[in-house]
């Protein structure tokens, strides 16, 4: 695993359907196929992409047309992460923090940058791209960091150059406004591929499927009431165990947690920075927003981490989102109280 990615950054949910849990012999290629009935088969391929393990699932009664949408759905997720990511050099992406600048961008980053642009004034700079100049400081320090007088001097440095507003993007084309700004879309760009991969599924005529690319889950479902994907959340204390199950209907969800990249040897500092403070929030341990768009909910986690709980409610809301939130140490949990929450323990709030 590439740690230096925040592709890595959230293997927190477990994803299924029901009896589509059950049985399934994996074939050559991470392809399973597995009869649900007469006329019913759930089809599904696991395989890397952007650093961690993607899977497809549809269900289908042609075979045939569930592997072609679920091959055009890796496709499309494919290109797109080779559009967003900054970690291949030769990407728009890596292209524009190198060089301050990128006339004629792809459409898709555009959409992205866009996107990001719009959560982080909603949510008050809560989100930011423009984190990356942080992020990268920690990357590079030896594990555990223990901060000293210089790695704070360090921090505050690269702060300067953290702002949504260093960015302008025209018709001309993205430039940076400060020198030594650099993006992230880590926290927003594997939502946007999910939300490729489930187009995808759609224009190849697929109605019932489910895209798990760890930590960021879409699902669709066709006519029939009764296909509903059950996902269930990892508790981020133990994260061997299940801790609330959700129901998920054309619906996405997104969790972000403050384990598996840490840099600290008390976890205090992790792969999430708040961007007003170039430190890692402690107010939660793992945080989970559902909305209709994975790109959206991908963001919102993020944001979530650095709010208040009356804010984080509030913020979610405007973006008609519901939201699983867990303390610090875990042993408070809350939930907006439209959450279709199917097992685990957790407080309502507002």
């Amino acid at each position: 695993m590439d740690e230096k990615s925040l592709w890595t950054r959230r293997r927190l949910l477990k994803a299924a359907a029901g009896a589509v849990l059950a049985g399934g012999a994996l074939a050559a290629g991470g392809w399973s196929l597995l009869r649900l009935g007469r006329n019913l088969y759930q089809v599904r391929r696991e395989r890397t992409l952007m650093q961690t393990s993607v899977s497809v699932t549809a269900l289908a009664d042609d075979v045939e047309a569930a592997h072609r949408g679920i091959e055009a759905a890796f496709a499309a997720m494919v290109a797109a992460t080779a559009t967003l990511t900054r970690f291949d050099a030769r990407s728009p992406l890596a292209r524009l923090n190198r060089e301050g600048r990128l006339d004629d961008p792809p459409p898709m980053l555009r959409a992205v940058l866009a996107r990001a642009h719009e959560i982080a004034e909603r949510s008050e700079g809560d989100f930011d791209a423009t984190v990356a100049p942080v992020l990268d400081y920690y990357y590079a320090q030896p594990r555990p960091i223990v901060l000293s007088a210089a790695d704070r001097g360090a921090v505050a440095a690269r702060e300067r150059v953290v702002g949504f507003r260093h960015v302008e993007m025209d018709a001309a084309g993205i430039r940076f406004l400060r020198s030594g700004v650099a993006l992230t879309l880590d926290g927003i760009a594997k939502g946007y591929v999910v939300d490729q991969g489930i187009a995808a599924l759609r224009r190849a005529g697929i109605e019932d499927a489910l895209i798990d690319a760890g930590g960021e889950v879409r699902a669709i479902a066709g006519a029939d009431p009764e296909r509903r994907w059950n996902v269930g959340i990892v508790d981020p204390q133990r994260s061997g165990r299940i801790a609330a199950v959700v129901e998920l209907r054309n619906a996405a969800l997104s969790t972000s947690g403050n384990y598996e990249v840490y840099f600290s040897a008390d976890r205090r500092l992790f792969h999430i920075i708040d961007p007003h403070t170039g430190y890692s929030p402690d107010r939660y341990s793992s945080v989970t927003v559902m909305g209709a768009l994975s790109m959206d909910t991908d963001a919102a986690s993020v944001a979530a981490f650095s709010m208040e709980l009356p804010r984080l409610a509030a913020f979610a809301d405007g973006l008609d989102q519901q939201w699983l939130a867990f303390s610090w140490d875990g042993a408070t949990r809350w939930h907006s109280r439209d959450l279709p929450l199917v097992s685990g323990e957790a407080r309502a709030f507002g």
